[in-house]
């Protein structure tokens, strides 16, 4: 199996895997109306009598052409059975109170293939009715048959009944056969949906969304945050799902340095609120926690938030005023002295914004920034900066070129995949190394990996009561 079909099924599968609740929704929906629909109907009999259309009795077995003159005769007579002048009779004969057009829909005239028989159906609520009303047509078929004389072949064929029709025990089982056909059609329409509804929505939801659309590999795949949940989840929460993702997150991004190490990280996103600065900062915080020294810089300096995550002050001199303090004043005097701030996670220390200037642009593409960005690797292990998002505004595309590697933010059923082309495209465009996507706010798979951290982390909680017993 070729790769882009490998692709394209597993596309499949994961569309079905989303729109599952809809798919079962409306196979419930529309087998339990179709049960019932039907419950509600009355029931139907079928009864069926057989005609045989045959050589009369003065031909020998061998006359072939009698033979072949009433198989042909079959097919003409399947038409002119269930004709209004057959019908018409029949409604006359039995006085019943419907037009030859009604009674012709109760009517299924079938003839059997490579025979001389001819089947009659007759469905009606009545079961003695359905019989009599099939073995009524029959004869009064017959009759008028016997009567037209009309080809030079008929001389040769005669029609008999075979097998008259007898009062149905049962009724047609409807009700299964409808309701099977019914949950069969509504799981083709909602899967039709899904995949319409699929189609309609741009945004990227998977790693084989990122693969295809963006030709970059997801070196993280981040849960969704609960409501009212601390956002420095590695700190807060060190041993749930979200915080080992980070630490997953770490490894690989340790893997991928391997050959050619990163020393200054950056993060960024394609569009605002997709969850850069809480990437950023939970994935510092995972990288001291394995021993590095870390320092993340705040660059962000129209909507910085690192300062909030961190819980950090502002600094101010003695008079109350506002000292000049982190990336700002660290530009401005040339040094980070006394501007990096330590956290309660040891090695990690974060330069926060500053004061926010009115040309972000030309100090992150200053060389000031380049030489700052150069002390601070000297200084620790990784360097990892919260930029802004890449369309937003165009200060990254000033600071990736300075940085070794660069880290795509997008935010999973939330970001557009034409917006993420054309960031991944910006990039790539000033010669930014972009190792990588990560893949933000993803809902857990059951049965998936949330699950099976899940599992350790409430097994450890019992472990942890059970020894205290």
């Amino acid at each position: 199996m070729h790769k882009e079909d490998t692709v394209e099924l597993r596309w499949i599968l994961s569309v079905i895997r989303r729109w599952l609740w809809l798919i079962v929704g409306c196979v419930l929906l529309g087998t339990v109306g179709a049960f019932v629909i039907t419950s509600l109907m009355p029931p139907v009999y079928s009864a069926s009598a057989t005609l045989l259309v045959s050589a009369a009795s003065g031909a020998t077995a061998s006359d072939y052409n009698a033979i072949f003159a009433s198989e042909r005769l079959v097919l003409t007579y399947s038409q002119m059975l269930n004709g209004r002048l057959v019908l018409e009779a029949v409604i006359a004969r039995l006085g019943l109170a419907e037009t030859p057009d009604e009674l012709a829909k109760r009517v299924e005239v079938i003839p059997v293939n490579n025979t001389q028989l001819i089947r009659l159906n007759v469905e009606h609520t009545d079961p003695d009715r359905a019989a009599l009303i099939a073995n009524t047509m029959a004869e009064t078929f017959i009759a008028q048959i016997q009567a037209l004389k009309q080809a030079r072949e008929q001389g040769n064929v005669k029609v008999t009944i075979a097998e008259e029709a007898r009062v149905p025990e049962k009724p047609i089982p409807r009700r299964t056969l409808y309701t099977t056909l019914t949950a069969l059609v509504s799981a083709i329409l909602a899967l039709g949906a899904a995949f319409l509804l699929e189609s309609l929505d741009d945004t990227i939801k998977s790693s084989d969304d990122v693969s295809r659309v963006l030709g970059l590999s997801t070196v993280g795949t981040i849960g969704r945050l609960a409501k009212g949940q601390e956002e420095l989840v590695i700190v807060a929460k060190p041993r749930s799902p979200i915080a080992e993702t980070f630490r997953m997150l770490c490894a690989n991004i340790r893997f991928l340095s391997m050959d050619k190490p990163l020393r200054v990280l950056l993060v960024t996103s394609p569009g605002p609120r997709e969850g850069k600065s809480f990437a950023a900062a939970n994935l510092a915080a995972a990288m001291a926690q394995t021993g590095l020294r870390v320092a993340t810089v705040d660059a962000d300096l129209h909507c910085p938030r690192l300062h909030q995550l961190f819980g950090l002050d502002v600094p101010t001199d003695d008079n109350g005023k506002s000292a000049p303090w982190g990336l700002t004043g660290s530009l401005l005097t040339g040094c980070t002295d006394g501007k990096l701030c330590s956290t309660q996670t040891e090695g990690l220390m974060v330069l926060p914004s500053g004061e926010l200037p009115p040309n972000p642009v030309e100090m992150m593409g200053s060389q000031r920034m380049r030489k700052l960005l150069g002390d601070l690797a000297q200084q620790v292990d990784i360097v990892v900066i919260d930029s802004p998002p890449v369309l937003a505004v165009s200060d990254v595309v000033a600071l990736a070129p300075a940085v070794d590697g660069v880290l795509l933010v997008v935010q999973a059923s939330r970001t557009p995949r034409g917006p993420a082309q054309r960031a991944a495209q910006s990039l790539r465009q000033v010669g930014a190394n972009l190792i990588g996507v990560v893949l933000n706010a993803v809902s857990p798979d059951k049965g998936g990996y949330y699950d099976y951290q899940r599992y350790y982390q409430d097994g450890g909680e019992q472990r942890k009561r059970r020894h205290r017993r």
